[in-house]
């Protein structure tokens, strides 16, 4: 069965009302849980798992799903957003509108839609534009954060707004005035907010669009008023802010492209953070200076927004790796452990506490940019940068990385991570910065060789794989994975072709070819009493990798049964 269509969102299971004890506004003892009756976070909860603890599908009845509905919000861009579900709807952004589902048919309950400014666009805006990557819930309202940085608070049963709050003006983040911008275009904003006590989290990202350094804020979840702002790259006369240039920081990039993870007993907010700026760096030290706060992982305190430690991953951060993939929470060995598989082709374990460097699994086959990392958690020989103008060098992997921001999960009950990973390598090289539509060019180029998508279980203790689904001759990744206490692991390759496996020998239970790039993860919840698995799919050719998957873009509504 071939399916072509923009935007799907399929339901797999029995449509129905949800439980009466998941019914009703959304409390922090809610948000507090593992998903199960519902999916309140972008990644299940806050650790990030990925990890619900139903088990009524299972990998004894998992050959037996069939499709229920499908349904299309006719998107324009890439679906990237995992959806949440809550007391009968399904909450899904795409392009600066919000869509409530009806779980019982794949029907649209509510539609919210934004109008970005008259004045946006600029210098690689529309790379970012229309593309979202989740919504949050407290009490009766979704939040939304459109791409031009407002938070919208919208009625979870009705989708009126209760307000929407603006953060480029009064000094929070700079305005998005091109007459003024200068050498930027102002902040744009592609990640979703993350619901904690006492505040709304925002990640709010500078980084491609010219260079502004990256900012978390916290705000208040009844009016959206600013209550903290948590720089990613420290100031001068911080841990770090001697690793640059000085003046540099204040275009260095750093954003938080990713949502983060959040530990209560700690009370901190992890992410990490995106490359510096420019991506040449001659401007932020030559490759010769670390650039802490760029491509590492932050803790924030989410009482003060105080940031209690920095690691950097990639020191100099001179190949756009970054490594704005989500910080797990996992307890190991009895310690809060920060886990995060990156673009580096490494897993980072770091002391949830302290940011103390612990270890680094390598999770990819082809690797050259490194040997591996000290017991100091720094690179190893890493590959001389080239000049200017010269000839290019060949990395491994490329600056897509091992991962990239499609969501990894981690069951506890088999102790694996689950990998969205793929091979590759480039061709990098450096050339001058340019002035293009007033603001600076990234100073590099690079030229793509595309390996298999390899998704993967890495156990999260020794590193060691577990197994591997190779998609030969199709590079690319999943869009993301979703593992379960009933022993599943679900994950939809770009080529399009659902995957329920069994999350300890991943062994395939059921397959279905879509036809449609998946470029974010499936999700799980308890509606009328039976468990469904929500996959969102849909994206546009990029990075040359989806042709060669033969995949279209297009979109339909198409119901499912079992």
């Amino acid at each position: 069965m071939h399916i072509t269509l923009k935007t799907m969102v399929v339901a797999l299971g029995f449509a129905g009302m949800a439980s009466a004890a998941f019914a009703g506004p959304v409390s922090e003892q809610m948000l507090a849980q593992d998903p199960s009756d519902s999916w309140l976070h972008t990644n299940g909860n806050w650790a990030g798992h990925r990890y619900s603890v139903l088990s009524q599908l299972n990998n004894r009845n998992a050959k037996d799903l069939k499709v229920a509905w499908t349904t299309s919000v006719g998107a324009k861009t890439d679906s990237q957003a995992t959806p949440l579900y809550h007391d009968g709807l399904i909450y899904f952004p795409q392009d600066n509108k919000v869509f409530a589902i009806d779980a019982d048919n794949g029907k649209i309950a509510w539609k919210y839609e934004h109008k970005l400014p008259d004045d946006w666009g600029g210098y690689n805006v529309p790379f970012f534009t229309g593309k979202h990557r989740g919504v949050a819930i407290l009490g009766e309202n979704v939040y939304f954060l459109s791409n031009d940085n407002k938070l919208h608070a919208l009625n979870y049963k009705t989708g009126k707004p209760k307000f929407v709050a603006d953060y480029q003006k009064d000094g929070i983040v700079y305005p998005k005035d091109f007459a003024k911008a200068g050498d930027a275009n102002g902040y744009i904003s592609t990640v979703g907010p993350m619901a904690v006590p006492g505040a709304i989290i925002l990640p709010m990202n500078g980084t491609d669009t010219g260079g502004l350094e990256g900012f978390v804020l916290g705000v208040s979840p009844e009016d959206g008023k600013l209550l903290w702002k948590a720089n990613m790259i420290p100031r001068p006369d911080e841990p770090g802010g001697d690793t640059w240039p000085a003046g540099s920081q204040k275009y260095g990039g750093a954003g938080p492209w990713i949502a983060g993870s959040y530990d209560p007993d700690l009370k901190m907010y992890f992410t990490g953070t995106a490359n510096a700026y420019e991506w040449n760096p001659k401007n932020r030290g030559g490759g010769e200076m670390d650039n802490v706060g760029a491509a590492s992982i932050v803790a924030v305190s989410t009482d003060s927004g105080k940031v209690n430690w920095r690691y950097v991953g990639v020191p100099g951060d001179p190949w756009d790796f970054d490594i704005p993939q989500t910080p797990m929470v996992i307890t190991i060995d009895g310690k809060k452990t920060i886990v995060q598989p990156n673009k580096t082709g490494y897993i980072h374990h770091l002391d949830a506490k302290t940011g103390k460097y612990l270890k680094a699994d390598l999770f990819i086959d082809k690797i050259n940019w490194i040997k591996g990392y000290d017991k100091n958690g720094r690179p190893i020989d890493m590959i001389p940068l080239p000049k200017e103008g010269g000839d290019p060098v060949e990395i491994a992997p490329a600056l897509l990385g091992g991962v990239n921001m499609y969501p990894n999960a981690y069951n506890p009950n088999t102790g694996n991570l689950y990998l969205a990973a793929t091979e590759s390598s480039m061709k990098y090289g450096f050339e001058d910065i340019k002035l293009i539509s007033n603001v600076r060019h990234f100073g590099a180029y690079q030229e793509f060789n595309f390996g298999d998508e390899v998704d993967k279980a890495v156990n999260v203790k020794t590193g060691k794989e577990v197994w591997r689904d190779t998609q030969v001759g199709k590079p690319g990744y999943a869009g993301g994975m979703l593992t379960t206490a009933g022993n599943l692991v679900v994950y939809t390759t770009q080529g399009g072709r659902f995957t329920v496996a069994d999350a300890r020998t991943g062994e395939k239970l059921y397959e279905l070819n879509t036809g449609i790039a998946a470029k974010s993860g499936p999700i799980t919840f308890m509606h009328k009493g039976k468990q469904l698995i929500v996959q969102p799919l849909g994206g546009t050719p990029g990075f040359g990798r989806d042709e060669a998957n033969g995949v279209e873009f297009g979109h339909a509504i198409i119901a499912f049964t079992r």
